[in-house]
């Protein structure tokens, strides 16, 4: 199967430089992370850079994630705060079908504590935000997805109640194993619900606590029942990582290290690293579907 991983990988890296050295470990893919200054896709000058450094390497895009910030809110009952939301994650749906990607990827709802009162209201908003994203994505010949989140996030309960209430076809899952996994007891049972729909991984590893964006099998994720999953459900997309040296490195830098971090290495190291475990990874979504 093919395999990608995103530029969170390392965003302290000019993304030139960075796109090099994805290539040069030997994925076909790369998606491009939440921070359009990273990428520089906001423009027109800097979608023509990224044209030319996808052609001189090789690389296809997989997709690119929607701006995220604490107010970029698709479920927002501000209709100022989501009409501005919904442009930003429009720029990423613009960028992604000019550069000939698959996806974008947007979280349904911002990162603030939620009153339980103001769920409904914010699921319907983003609802009505996802149809006229799909739309987009359409004209502009590429998939949307929304992505699952951690369970300890308020924002995860929009998300769940968007999953469950979706009816437009032309919506997909971004799963994201990490995410389901942190301090949740049912995650492979939200995984098998959202398998069918699934059209772009991001796939990461964790201990159990926090969104540690580790490389697959350095943490506690059940891969053997990620990769059951999508085999089951016919996924032959990208087998996408979102694994951070980056964060990684932070962590380290500050002095707050998650349980089993490793310690960072160089770029070229851990690429090789998320390689190979890209490649396992699909290997068993591969003999999965086969079965």
């Amino acid at each position: 199967m093919d395999t990608g991983i995103c530029t969170l990988v390392d965003l302290d890296v000019p993304i030139d430089e960075l796109v090099r050295a994805i290539a040069a470990a030997g994925f076909s893919h790369v998606s491009l992370s939440h921070d359009p200054a990273h990428a520089m896709y906001q423009t027109a000058d800097g979608r023509a850079r990224l044209r030319a450094l996808l052609d001189e390497t090789g690389l296809r895009l997989n997709y690119i994630h929607a701006p995220l910030a604490g107010w970029v809110d698709l479920a927002s009952l501000d209709e100022q705060t989501r009409r501005a939301s919904l442009e930003l994650t429009k720029l990423s749906i613009m960028a992604c079908g000019e550069l000939a990607g698959n996806a974008v990827v947007a979280h349904v709802s911002g990162l603030f504590e939620i009153p339980e009162a103001q769920l409904d209201g914010m699921a319907t908003q983003a609802l009505s935000s996802l149809d006229e994203l799909a739309a987009c994505a359409g004209e502009h010949g590429v998939m949307m997805c929304i992505e699952n989140l951690p369970c300890v996030e308020d924002c995860s309960r929009v998300t769940a109640r968007v999953m469950r209430l979706l009816d437009n076809a032309d919506i997909h899952f971004c799963l994201d194993p990490c995410h389901a996994t942190i301090m949740n007891d049912n995650a492979v049972e939200l995984m098998r619900m959202m398998a069918p729909r699934v059209r772009v991984t991001h796939l990461s590893d964790t201990m159990g606590e926090a969104d540690s964006h580790l490389i697959p099998f350095e943490g506690n994720v059940d891969w053997g029942s990620v990769t059951s999953l999508l085999g089951a459900a016919g996924y032959d997309g990208v087998v996408d990582l979102e694994s951070s040296l980056w964060m990684l490195r932070m962590r380290h830098a500050e002095g707050r290290p998650h349980r089993e971090d490793p310690l960072p290495s160089s770029l070229e190291k851990y690429l090789a690293r998320a390689q190979n475990a890209a490649r396992r990874l699909g290997e068993s979504i591969r003999a999965a579907r086969a079965n």
